[in-house]
């Protein structure tokens, strides 16, 4: 009897063992498949990360990456002296626009005759004032196209040239290209030499006048009415 209930606890103690061993196997394998489902999640993470590295430029950062804007610095209406004025720059002086110029049928705008050296105001489509002006020379031409009227001031003075001018105002570049008066030395006195020139090509770029027509301009010609120079 003793070895019939030997035999029997030693066949359970069998059959045990085989259900432990079972019972591991699967955790072991549940374990590892849990594992390698993580690896996987991170090596998908790890090729996400690097297909956005690719996509960004070497050395930067994302927000390098973005467009950055520069808004053009607005000139000043004040009576300084308007930055760049008789301009030197020769590429500055080619046209702005290959755009046919319509004349409007309301309000006022300039046209300048560098051919005839005149400058023509019109109000409302009629001519109203036909003065004569002095246009850049060759060598430093006044810009033809279609342009605006910008900012203004009473009074620049340019240390280069040793030569100021009363009430300017832009038509392009903002305080680059300028309607004003004759030459003034640095005590605002018309140098005489220069304002004997008006009507001949005289000036860096800009457009001279005689000084009571440049203070019409200033006092009567609003920003943004059109400037036609050809």
């Amino acid at each position: 009897m003793r070895k019939v209930i030997t035999f029997s606890l030693g066949i359970l103690a069998i059959f045990l063992g085989i259900i432990l061993v079972t019972v591991a196997g699967n955790g072991s394998r549940e374990i590892a498949g849990a594992q390698v489902a993580q690896q996987g999640a991170q090596h998908g993470e790890e090729q996400e990360k690097d297909v956005a590295d690719a996509e960004q430029e070497p050395g930067t950062t994302a927000s390098q990456n973005e467009s950055e804007v520069i808004q053009p610095a607005a000139g000043s209406g004040g009576g300084n002296y308007p930055a760049g004025s008789e301009s030197t720059n020769p590429q500055a002086s080619k046209s702005s626009t290959s755009q046919v110029f319509v004349p409007p049928s309301r309000g006022y705008w300039i046209e300048v005759i560098i051919a005839e050296q005149r400058v023509r105001i019109y109000h409302d489509g009629d001519l109203i004032k036909d003065w004569p002006a002095s246009t850049g020379t060759p060598d430093k031409p006044t810009p033809t196209g279609v342009f605006a009227i910008q900012n203004r001031g009473e009074w620049f003075f340019s240390e280069k040239y040793q030569q100021g001018g009363r009430w300017w105002v832009s038509f392009k570049d903002w305080g680059v290209y300028l309607f004003h008066s004759v030459p003034m030395d640095r005590q605002q006195n018309i140098i005489e030499a220069e304002a004997a020139r008006l009507g001949t090509p005289a000036s860096h770029g800009c457009v001279r006048l005689a000084t009571e027509n440049a203070k019409w301009i200033y006092d009567h010609i609003p920003q943004g009415a059109p400037v036609y120079i050809h």
